[in-house]
Protein backbone atom coordinates (compact mmCIF):
# COMPACT_ATOMS: atom_id res chain seq x y z
CA UNK A 1 0.00 0.00 0.00
CA UNK A 2 2.87 2.55 0.84
CA UNK A 3 4.67 2.09 -2.49
CA UNK A 4 1.67 2.16 -4.65
CA UNK A 5 0.47 5.62 -2.61
CA UNK A 6 4.31 6.55 -3.10
CA UNK A 7 3.90 6.66 -6.59
CA UNK A 8 0.54 7.90 -6.62
CA UNK A 9 2.34 10.83 -4.67
CA UNK A 10 5.08 11.61 -6.71
CA UNK A 11 2.90 11.61 -10.06
CA UNK A 12 0.62 14.10 -8.56
CA UNK A 13 3.46 16.16 -7.52
CA UNK A 14 5.25 15.92 -10.70
CA UNK A 15 2.30 17.15 -12.11
CA UNK A 16 1.97 20.59 -9.87
CA UNK A 17 6.19 20.79 -10.41
CA UNK A 18 4.89 21.24 -14.26
CA UNK A 19 2.57 23.92 -13.21
CA UNK A 20 4.58 25.94 -11.03
CA UNK A 21 7.31 25.45 -14.32
CA UNK A 22 4.49 27.29 -16.81
CA UNK A 23 3.67 29.83 -14.48
CA UNK A 24 7.43 30.50 -13.72
CA UNK A 25 6.99 29.83 -10.50
CA UNK A 26 9.30 26.81 -9.95
CA UNK A 27 12.99 28.08 -8.64
CA UNK A 28 15.93 26.99 -10.47
CA UNK A 29 17.38 23.70 -9.78
CA UNK A 30 19.34 22.04 -12.66
CA UNK A 31 20.52 18.80 -12.48
CA UNK A 32 17.94 17.37 -10.35
CA UNK A 33 15.70 15.03 -13.51
CA UNK A 34 15.76 11.02 -12.39
CA UNK A 35 18.10 10.83 -16.37
CA UNK A 36 20.83 13.43 -14.38
CA UNK A 37 20.68 11.08 -11.51
CA UNK A 38 20.82 7.85 -12.98
CA UNK A 39 23.74 8.96 -15.00
CA UNK A 40 25.79 10.45 -12.14
CA UNK A 41 25.47 7.90 -10.11
CA UNK A 42 26.26 5.43 -13.08
CA UNK A 43 29.22 7.22 -14.12
CA UNK A 44 30.51 7.40 -10.11
CA UNK A 45 30.11 3.71 -10.00
CA UNK A 46 31.97 2.95 -13.35
CA UNK A 47 34.66 5.57 -12.86
CA UNK A 48 35.08 4.08 -9.34
CA UNK A 49 35.57 0.42 -10.27
CA UNK A 50 37.94 1.52 -13.47
CA UNK A 51 40.48 3.63 -11.02
CA UNK A 52 39.92 0.62 -8.37
CA UNK A 53 41.71 -1.60 -11.23
CA UNK A 54 44.51 0.41 -11.86
CA UNK A 55 45.24 1.53 -8.60
CA UNK A 56 44.97 -1.98 -7.77
CA UNK A 57 47.72 -3.01 -10.61
CA UNK A 58 50.29 -0.48 -9.88
CA UNK A 59 53.09 -1.00 -6.76
CA UNK A 60 52.29 2.34 -5.20
CA UNK A 61 49.99 4.79 -4.56
CA UNK A 62 49.42 7.63 -7.07
CA UNK A 63 52.29 10.24 -5.41
CA UNK A 64 52.57 13.81 -6.87
CA UNK A 65 54.26 16.80 -5.60
CA UNK A 66 51.06 18.91 -4.99
CA UNK A 67 48.93 16.26 -3.65
CA UNK A 68 49.03 17.15 0.00
CA UNK A 69 47.95 20.43 -1.43
CA UNK A 70 45.29 19.09 -3.84
CA UNK A 71 43.83 17.73 -0.76
CA UNK A 72 44.19 21.00 1.91
CA UNK A 73 41.76 23.03 -1.03
CA UNK A 74 39.41 19.87 -1.41
CA UNK A 75 38.47 19.76 2.15
CA UNK A 76 38.46 23.22 2.49
CA UNK A 77 36.10 23.76 -0.16
CA UNK A 78 34.09 21.06 1.44
CA UNK A 79 34.22 23.09 4.50
CA UNK A 80 32.89 26.28 2.92
CA UNK A 81 30.58 24.77 0.77
CA UNK A 82 29.01 23.20 3.98
CA UNK A 83 29.56 26.06 5.84
CA UNK A 84 27.58 28.37 3.24
CA UNK A 85 24.51 25.88 3.30
CA UNK A 86 24.84 26.39 7.40
CA UNK A 87 25.09 30.28 7.24
CA UNK A 88 22.00 30.72 4.39
CA UNK A 89 19.13 28.30 6.14
CA UNK A 90 20.37 30.18 9.62
CA UNK A 91 20.12 33.99 8.26
CA UNK A 92 16.81 33.07 6.37
CA UNK A 93 15.75 31.58 10.05
CA UNK A 94 17.09 34.75 12.09
CA UNK A 95 15.60 37.18 9.55
CA UNK A 96 11.90 36.62 9.76
CA UNK A 97 11.08 33.16 8.89
CA UNK A 98 9.71 30.63 11.23
CA UNK A 99 10.55 27.11 10.95
CA UNK A 100 8.92 24.31 13.37
CA UNK A 101 10.36 20.88 14.09
CA UNK A 102 7.70 19.62 11.59
CA UNK A 103 4.92 20.56 9.22
CA UNK A 104 6.67 23.37 7.21
CA UNK A 105 4.91 23.77 4.11
CA UNK A 106 7.45 25.19 0.92
CA UNK A 107 6.63 28.49 0.01
CA UNK A 108 6.48 29.03 -3.43
CA UNK A 109 8.05 32.18 -4.57
CA UNK A 110 6.06 34.82 -5.59
CA UNK A 111 3.04 33.70 -3.80
CA UNK A 112 1.15 35.28 -1.24
CA UNK A 113 2.77 33.01 1.32
CA UNK A 114 6.40 34.04 0.16
CA UNK A 115 8.46 35.95 2.73
CA UNK A 116 10.50 36.99 0.76
CA UNK A 117 13.10 34.22 1.17
CA UNK A 118 11.50 30.99 -0.75
CA UNK A 119 13.86 31.33 -4.30
CA UNK A 120 16.66 32.34 -1.96
CA UNK A 121 16.17 29.20 0.46
CA UNK A 122 15.50 27.04 -2.50
CA UNK A 123 18.98 28.03 -3.80
CA UNK A 124 20.56 27.26 -0.42
CA UNK A 125 18.97 23.83 -0.74
CA UNK A 126 20.17 23.16 -4.11
CA UNK A 127 24.21 24.05 -3.06
CA UNK A 128 23.53 21.42 -0.31
CA UNK A 129 22.58 18.86 -3.45
CA UNK A 130 25.07 19.65 -5.34
CA UNK A 131 28.34 19.31 -2.91
CA UNK A 132 26.91 15.71 -2.83
CA UNK A 133 28.23 15.20 -6.41
CA UNK A 134 31.53 16.98 -5.55
CA UNK A 135 32.36 14.98 -2.52
CA UNK A 136 32.50 12.08 -4.81
CA UNK A 137 36.39 13.30 -4.85
CA UNK A 138 36.27 11.59 -1.29
CA UNK A 139 36.46 7.72 -2.88
CA UNK A 140 38.74 8.45 -5.21
CA UNK A 141 41.24 10.31 -3.45
CA UNK A 142 41.26 7.13 -1.19
CA UNK A 143 41.75 5.01 -4.04
CA UNK A 144 44.50 6.63 -4.99
CA UNK A 145 46.27 6.54 -2.04
CA UNK A 146 45.82 2.35 -2.20
CA UNK A 147 43.42 3.00 0.99
CA UNK A 148 40.74 0.32 -0.02
CA UNK A 149 40.08 -0.43 3.47
CA UNK A 150 38.21 3.14 3.16
CA UNK A 151 36.04 2.27 0.20
CA UNK A 152 33.77 0.23 2.42
CA UNK A 153 29.90 -0.55 1.27
CA UNK A 154 29.11 1.91 3.37
CA UNK A 155 31.09 4.25 1.86
CA UNK A 156 29.50 3.53 -1.98
CA UNK A 157 26.31 3.47 -0.58
CA UNK A 158 26.05 6.73 1.33
CA UNK A 159 27.78 8.42 -1.32
CA UNK A 160 25.74 7.55 -4.50
CA UNK A 161 22.36 7.64 -2.45
CA UNK A 162 22.37 10.67 -0.57
CA UNK A 163 22.27 12.41 -4.04
CA UNK A 164 19.40 10.72 -5.04
CA UNK A 165 17.27 11.35 -1.92
CA UNK A 166 17.92 15.20 -1.94
CA UNK A 167 17.70 15.38 -6.04
CA UNK A 168 14.57 13.77 -5.65
CA UNK A 169 12.81 15.48 -2.85
CA UNK A 170 14.04 19.29 -3.83
CA UNK A 171 12.25 20.04 -6.49
CA UNK A 172 8.97 19.80 -4.98
CA UNK A 173 10.21 20.56 -1.23
CA UNK A 174 12.61 23.38 -1.56
CA UNK A 175 12.21 25.68 1.28
CA UNK A 176 10.07 23.44 3.51
CA UNK A 177 10.58 20.11 6.19
CA UNK A 178 13.92 19.59 4.41
CA UNK A 179 15.57 22.25 5.97
CA UNK A 180 16.42 20.73 9.33
CA UNK A 181 18.05 17.31 7.42
CA UNK A 182 20.21 19.90 5.31
CA UNK A 183 20.89 22.10 8.10
CA UNK A 184 22.04 19.00 10.14
CA UNK A 185 24.06 17.33 7.32
CA UNK A 186 25.79 20.85 6.88
CA UNK A 187 26.95 20.95 9.84
CA UNK A 188 28.25 17.64 10.74
CA UNK A 189 29.98 18.27 7.20
CA UNK A 190 31.48 21.78 8.25
CA UNK A 191 32.87 19.68 11.48
CA UNK A 192 34.12 16.51 9.15
CA UNK A 193 35.84 18.25 6.36
CA UNK A 194 37.04 21.21 9.15
CA UNK A 195 38.77 18.14 11.52
CA UNK A 196 40.12 16.69 7.86
CA UNK A 197 42.03 19.93 6.64
CA UNK A 198 43.41 20.49 10.52
CA UNK A 199 44.98 17.42 10.68
CA UNK A 200 46.53 17.69 7.21
CA UNK A 201 48.30 20.53 8.68
CA UNK A 202 49.31 18.25 11.39
CA UNK A 203 46.95 19.79 14.16
CA UNK A 204 44.47 17.61 16.47
CA UNK A 205 40.91 18.62 16.76
CA UNK A 206 39.09 17.97 19.78
CA UNK A 207 35.73 17.21 18.43
CA UNK A 208 36.74 14.00 16.21
CA UNK A 209 35.74 11.69 19.48
CA UNK A 210 32.38 13.08 18.50
CA UNK A 211 31.90 12.84 15.27
CA UNK A 212 29.99 9.33 14.21
CA UNK A 213 27.86 10.01 17.18
CA UNK A 214 26.67 13.13 15.98
CA UNK A 215 26.26 11.60 12.76
CA UNK A 216 23.78 9.12 14.57
CA UNK A 217 21.80 12.00 15.88
CA UNK A 218 21.76 13.86 13.05
CA UNK A 219 19.70 10.67 11.24
CA UNK A 220 17.65 10.07 14.46
CA UNK A 221 16.05 13.51 14.80
CA UNK A 222 15.53 13.59 10.98
CA UNK A 223 14.18 9.99 11.10
CA UNK A 224 12.03 11.51 13.71
CA UNK A 225 10.73 14.58 12.09
CA UNK A 226 10.17 12.31 8.67
CA UNK A 227 7.81 9.69 10.72
CA UNK A 228 6.55 12.33 12.92
CA UNK A 229 5.04 14.57 9.76
CA UNK A 230 3.95 10.89 8.12
CA UNK A 231 2.22 10.36 11.07
CA UNK A 232 0.33 13.48 10.69
CA UNK A 233 -1.25 12.92 7.30
CA UNK A 234 -0.59 14.56 4.03
CA UNK A 235 -1.47 18.09 5.18
CA UNK A 236 1.75 18.18 7.33
CA UNK A 237 4.81 19.00 5.67
CA UNK A 238 6.45 17.21 2.48
CA UNK A 239 4.84 14.75 0.02
CA UNK A 240 3.48 11.56 1.15
CA UNK A 241 6.35 9.83 -1.27
CA UNK A 242 9.51 12.30 0.52
CA UNK A 243 8.55 11.32 3.89
CA UNK A 244 8.37 7.67 3.27
CA UNK A 245 11.57 7.59 1.44
CA UNK A 246 13.47 9.60 4.27
CA UNK A 247 12.18 7.23 6.96
CA UNK A 248 13.61 4.68 4.49
CA UNK A 249 16.65 6.12 3.88
CA UNK A 250 17.20 7.32 7.70
CA UNK A 251 16.23 4.15 9.05
CA UNK A 252 19.16 2.36 6.39
CA UNK A 253 21.67 5.04 7.63
CA UNK A 254 21.01 4.44 11.36
CA UNK A 255 21.02 0.34 10.85
CA UNK A 256 24.56 0.85 8.78
CA UNK A 257 25.99 3.60 11.18
CA UNK A 258 24.69 1.77 14.41
CA UNK A 259 26.82 -1.22 13.33
CA UNK A 260 29.31 0.88 12.74
CA UNK A 261 29.40 2.85 16.24
CA UNK A 262 28.75 -0.85 17.81
CA UNK A 263 31.14 -2.58 16.39
CA UNK A 264 33.98 0.39 16.69
CA UNK A 265 33.17 1.87 20.07
CA UNK A 266 31.33 -1.08 22.37
CA UNK A 267 32.86 -4.27 21.21
CA UNK A 268 36.31 -2.68 20.55
CA UNK A 269 36.56 -4.00 17.42
CA UNK A 270 36.36 -3.35 13.47
CA UNK A 271 32.88 -3.30 11.66
CA UNK A 272 32.21 -5.84 8.85
CA UNK A 273 30.11 -2.72 7.13
CA UNK A 274 34.01 -1.07 6.90
CA UNK A 275 35.00 2.85 9.04
CA UNK A 276 31.33 4.26 7.65
CA UNK A 277 31.57 7.93 6.65
CA UNK A 278 34.11 9.78 9.52
CA UNK A 279 37.08 7.78 7.25
CA UNK A 280 40.14 7.45 8.91
CA UNK A 281 42.68 9.54 6.72
CA UNK A 282 45.92 7.12 5.85
CA UNK A 283 49.48 8.77 6.91
CA UNK A 284 51.31 10.98 4.12
CA UNK A 285 54.86 11.19 5.47
CA UNK A 286 57.50 13.80 4.30
CA UNK A 287 60.87 13.37 4.94
CA UNK A 288 63.45 16.09 5.31
CA UNK A 289 67.13 15.40 5.63
CA UNK A 290 70.28 17.59 6.80
CA UNK A 291 73.72 16.47 6.75
CA UNK A 292 77.00 18.16 8.04
CA UNK A 293 80.52 17.89 8.76
CA UNK A 294 82.02 18.85 12.45
CA UNK A 295 85.49 18.59 14.88
CA UNK A 296 84.75 17.40 18.41
CA UNK A 297 86.47 20.25 21.20
CA UNK A 298 88.57 19.11 23.77
CA UNK A 299 86.13 17.14 25.88
CA UNK A 300 84.96 14.93 22.58
CA UNK A 301 81.72 16.61 22.12
CA UNK A 302 79.94 19.28 20.38
CA UNK A 303 77.07 20.61 19.79
CA UNK A 304 75.58 21.27 16.35
CA UNK A 305 72.63 23.87 15.10
CA UNK A 306 69.97 23.00 12.84
CA UNK A 307 67.73 24.90 10.78
CA UNK A 308 64.36 25.57 12.20
CA UNK A 309 61.96 23.63 10.03
CA UNK A 310 63.41 20.63 12.27
CA UNK A 311 61.90 22.27 15.35
CA UNK A 312 58.36 21.10 14.08
CA UNK A 313 56.59 17.88 15.77
CA UNK A 314 58.19 15.47 13.92
CA UNK A 315 60.10 11.62 14.63
CA UNK A 316 64.09 12.78 14.26
CA UNK A 317 66.32 9.96 13.51
CA UNK A 318 70.47 10.81 13.64
CA UNK A 319 73.12 9.14 12.48
CA UNK A 320 76.68 9.55 13.16
CA UNK A 321 80.11 8.40 11.65
CA UNK A 322 83.55 8.94 13.21
CA UNK A 323 86.01 9.73 11.01
CA UNK A 324 89.87 8.64 11.25
CA UNK A 325 89.34 6.24 14.30
CA UNK A 326 86.59 4.14 15.60
CA UNK A 327 84.71 5.67 19.00
CA UNK A 328 82.67 3.41 20.35
CA UNK A 329 81.11 5.89 23.06
CA UNK A 330 80.50 8.48 20.59
CA UNK A 331 76.74 9.30 21.21
CA UNK A 332 73.65 11.36 20.99
CA UNK A 333 73.47 13.04 24.27
CA UNK A 334 70.46 16.05 23.74
CA UNK A 335 68.15 15.50 21.04
CA UNK A 336 66.47 18.90 18.90
CA UNK A 337 63.69 20.39 20.24
CA UNK A 338 61.47 22.68 19.58
CA UNK A 339 62.73 24.89 22.09
CA UNK A 340 66.33 24.52 21.68
CA UNK A 341 66.86 23.50 17.77
CA UNK A 342 70.27 22.11 18.29
CA UNK A 343 71.74 18.25 19.14
CA UNK A 344 74.57 17.61 21.13
CA UNK A 345 77.20 15.02 20.50
CA UNK A 346 79.52 13.34 23.73
CA UNK A 347 82.31 10.70 24.09
CA UNK A 348 83.75 10.99 21.25
CA UNK A 349 87.70 11.40 20.88
CA UNK A 350 89.12 15.35 21.23
CA UNK A 351 89.26 17.68 17.58
CA UNK A 352 88.05 14.31 15.66
CA UNK A 353 86.06 15.01 12.64
CA UNK A 354 82.56 13.18 12.61
CA UNK A 355 79.86 13.43 9.89
CA UNK A 356 76.09 13.26 10.81
CA UNK A 357 73.03 12.90 9.10
CA UNK A 358 69.71 14.04 10.82
CA UNK A 359 66.14 12.91 9.48
CA UNK A 360 62.92 14.03 10.49
CA UNK A 361 59.76 12.53 9.26
CA UNK A 362 56.40 14.63 9.05
CA UNK A 363 52.76 12.67 9.07
CA UNK A 364 50.24 14.28 7.16
CA UNK A 365 46.36 13.28 6.66
CA UNK A 366 46.35 11.17 9.81
CA UNK A 367 47.15 9.58 12.94
CA UNK A 368 50.78 9.01 13.38
CA UNK A 369 51.45 5.51 13.13
CA UNK A 370 52.04 4.32 16.66
CA UNK A 371 55.68 2.48 16.90
CA UNK A 372 55.88 -1.79 17.02
CA UNK A 373 57.09 -3.28 20.17
CA UNK A 374 60.04 -4.84 19.45
CA UNK A 375 60.04 -8.79 19.44
CA UNK A 376 61.28 -11.07 22.44
CA UNK A 377 61.59 -14.21 22.57
CA UNK A 378 60.82 -14.18 26.02
CA UNK A 379 56.52 -14.65 26.57
CA UNK A 380 55.13 -13.06 29.55
CA UNK A 381 55.30 -16.06 31.46
CA UNK A 382 58.54 -16.40 31.08
CA UNK A 383 60.64 -16.62 34.31
CA UNK A 384 64.48 -14.99 34.86
CA UNK A 385 67.18 -18.16 34.17
CA UNK A 386 65.02 -19.70 31.91
CA UNK A 387 66.75 -21.01 28.69
CA UNK A 388 64.92 -18.25 26.42
CA UNK A 389 66.24 -15.77 28.24
CA UNK A 390 69.44 -17.14 28.51
CA UNK A 391 70.15 -18.13 24.79
CA UNK A 392 72.49 -15.95 22.31
CA UNK A 393 69.28 -15.33 20.82
CA UNK A 394 67.93 -13.69 24.53
CA UNK A 395 67.09 -9.80 24.33
CA UNK A 396 70.29 -7.98 25.82
CA UNK A 397 69.32 -4.78 28.41
CA UNK A 398 68.87 -1.79 26.73
CA UNK A 399 71.62 0.34 26.54
CA UNK A 400 71.69 4.58 28.07
CA UNK A 401 73.91 5.11 24.94
CA UNK A 402 73.61 5.06 21.52
CA UNK A 403 77.05 3.37 20.28
CA UNK A 404 78.39 4.18 17.22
Amino acid sequence: MWFQNSVNSYTEQLALWQNRVNAGQQPNLPWTTVQFLVCANAFYLLFTFTLYKIMQARPQPLKCKPFKSILLVYNLSCVLAAGYVVWGILYVMLNGSSFKFVCNKSRIPGSADDDGHADFMAHVFWVFYAQKFWEFFDTWFFIMRKSFRQVTFLHVFHHCSINIVVGLIIPFEFNGDMYLPILLNAIVHVLMYSHYLVAALGMSTPWKPWLTSMQLLQFLLIACQSALSLSRGDSCGAPYFAKVGMVAYMGSMLLLFGNFFFQSYILKKESRFGDGVVKHQEAIQVTKSHTGRTVLDAQGSARIELPSAFASDGVTQYQVTPIGSPMPNLHVSQEASPEDCCFVLKGGQASMPVSWTVTMVLTFLGEKPKPKPSPTCCGENAQDGGLCCNSPLGNSPPSDKKQM
